[in-house]
């Protein structure tokens, strides 16, 4: 049974789902990646330029619906993905849905810590960062919220959360 992590970008969700692929045995899945795989595109930035938004989401959606019931994957989902269609039903029907929660505050703390390029907040203030962090996860909190299992990461390092979950893939 495939395991979901949701949550929004920053909140660690290809760092935990790695760290607890690599314990468990099981395969990790990072959605974006194999969304790119599917168009053939280096990054998901590379998609939206070429194909615009709904070509990325029809893949994202071609994506999941490869992935089985039975698979014993840890799947690092997009932040956006749980918010689009029915992908949050789509998860919670194929397996177990996990919600890595941060607070605003800690996430734009994260984000403006973390080296990778994030195209969507580039050139973002810490203040203008910290509104768009607030106003975007206030939308997405309704779909995140859904998930069966709630993390609180806020100050707990991934490590730990790892450890917090490894009794899923028992």
């Amino acid at each position: 049974m495939p395991i979901f992590l949701v949550g929004f970008m920053g909140c660690g969700k290809s760092t935990v789902a790695r760290g607890l692929a690599k314990f468990s045995g099981w395969e990790f899945v990072d959605l974006d990646a194999r969304v790119c795989e599917l168009a053939g595109a280096e990054s998901v930035a590379e998609i939206f330029e070429k194909s615009g938004e709904e070509e990325f989401r029809r893949l994202e959606r071609q994506a999941v619906d490869m992935l089985s019931p039975t698979s014993r994957t840890i799947v690092a989902t997009g932040g956006g993905a749980p918010c689009y269609g029915d992908n949050m039903e789509r998860f919670m029907a194929l397996g177990t849905t996990v919600y890595l929660k941060m607070s605003p505050l800690a996430l734009r703390d994260r984000l403006l810590r973390v080296r990778v390029v994030r195209p969507k907040i580039v050139g973002m203030s810490p203040e203008e960062l910290l509104d768009y962090v607030t106003t975007l996860l206030a939308e997405r909190e309704k779909f995140y919220s859904r998930a069966r299992v709630i993390i609180d990461c806020d100050d707990v390092p991934s490590g730990s959360v790892v450890a917090r979950l490894r009794y899923l893939t028992r």
